[in-house]
């Protein structure tokens, strides 16, 4: 599953997603030190080395500074195109907007549940027809989290939350929801289609007439 694959990195921590080689790796952290005839340590200021790859990342109080990173998860491999290059473009903003990504997070659900052959111009609406089709309750429970925490039903898809409540803990949270969420109904679908689609042609065909 996607949130075993990463681990957003964080000050101090010893194991994260490497921004450069994105292995979960060891990181070292060094002190950043100003020379001009003595050492003096720049506060605030660290360098974190990544015991993979051996590239750096710099960080300034709290924040990682170099290389920009996403603070997104990588999408997962069986999402829709159009819903990934939205998934993309929210995790190339992450960090510089997390009230815009999030609104982009729930256009990219919105477009979900139209590959899940719902088009009602309601997204709570569209969730609540899924519900009373074939969706297991945890999974309508995910799109109800997504929904209401990148905006409530009733707001346009592009409008950005002012309230600043979507920080980044929570755009990371719904990244990992509209993974989840794939993983749920397309992956597993899939699979499950592809297993079948292995039964003997005799036993096929003896299930279809039983349906019948």
């Amino acid at each position: 599953m996607t949130d075993n694959k990463y681990i957003e990195p964080e000050l101090g921590e010893d194991i994260f997603t490497c921004p450069h080689c994105w292995a979960i790796s060891h990181q070292k952290w060094h002190n950043i030190y100003y020379n001009e005839s003595w050492y003096v340590w720049v506060q605030w200021w660290q360098l974190c080395k990544c015991e993979c790859c051996k590239d750096f990342s710099i960080w300034k109080w709290e924040n990682m500074i170099y290389p920009f990173m996403s603070i997104a998860p990588l999408p997962h491999e069986d999402m829709p195109n159009d819903v990934k290059e939205l998934y993309e473009e929210a995790s190339n903003i992450s960090s510089l907007s997390p009230r815009a990504a999030a609104a982009l997070l729930r256009v990219c659900l919105e477009k979900l549940t139209i590959h899940l052959w719902e088009s009602e111009w309601n997204l709570n609406t569209r969730i609540w027809n899924l519900q009373k089709k074939w969706l297991p309750e945890k999974v309508i429970k995910w799109l109800d989290i997504l929904r209401i925490n990148a905006n409530e039903w009733w707001s346009h898809a592009w409008l950005i939350d002012l309230t600043w409540k979507d920080n980044q803990e929570i755009v990371w949270k719904l990244f990992w929801l509209v993974n989840y969420i794939v993983e749920k109904v397309i992956t597993e679908n899939k699979e499950i289609d592809l297993m079948f689609d292995k039964l003997p042609e005799d036993k096929k065909k003896w299930i279809e007439n039983r349906d019948k």
